[in-house]
């Protein structure tokens, strides 16, 4: 779980860093996907100035197509020490704090949830989660922890 951890709070960083170059819904989503998506995995479980041994870590995007403003990320992290083999699982959420005009229909990103096989599924729970920002004022008073929503933890 540690390894986890220390991703989330990668992802903390990244989305600061996002928050200040972005200035709209496509700058702050193509920081995170497109061309920036393998350099922003590498940066975010990158774990060098830790003492951690013995963990593997992947990261991997997952596309919802019926769900906007949201990126998600599956992580697996892995640790073998002698015959101690043990193995998490955790779903992350980045909101895009950006407003998009859109008449597409989606879903409520706060209606998800991982299921036993590893899907994301609807739920009928309501996570809060801050709306969308218009303006540049609300940018500056918005922190990165209410963009980014680790759930769905556990062994596998």
């Amino acid at each position: 779980m540690s390894k986890i951890e220390l991703v989330y709070s990668n992802i903390l960083k990244e989305v600061e860093l996002a928050l200040e170059k972005s200035h709209d819904y496509d700058s702050f989503e193509s920081y995170f996907t497109e061309n920036n998506s393998y350099n922003f995995i590498n940066r975010i479980s990158n774990i060098s100035n830790v003492s951690l041994r013995d963990t593997q870590c992947s990261i991997q995007k997952i596309d919802y197509y019926n769900v906007e403003n949201i990126i998600y990320y599956r992580v697996l992290s892995k640790v073998e020490y002698n015959n101690f083999n043990k193995s998490i699982v955790a779903y992350i959420k980045i909101k895009n704090p950006f407003s998009k005009d859109s008449n597409n229909e989606q879903i409520d990103e706060n209606d998800l949830t991982v299921s036993e096989e590893g899907e994301i599924e609807q739920l009928t729970d309501k996570d809060n989660i801050s709306e969308n920002i218009n303006n540049q004022e609300d940018k500056k008073q918005l922190k990165p922890s209410d963009l980014v929503v680790v759930f769905g933890c556990k062994e596998v």
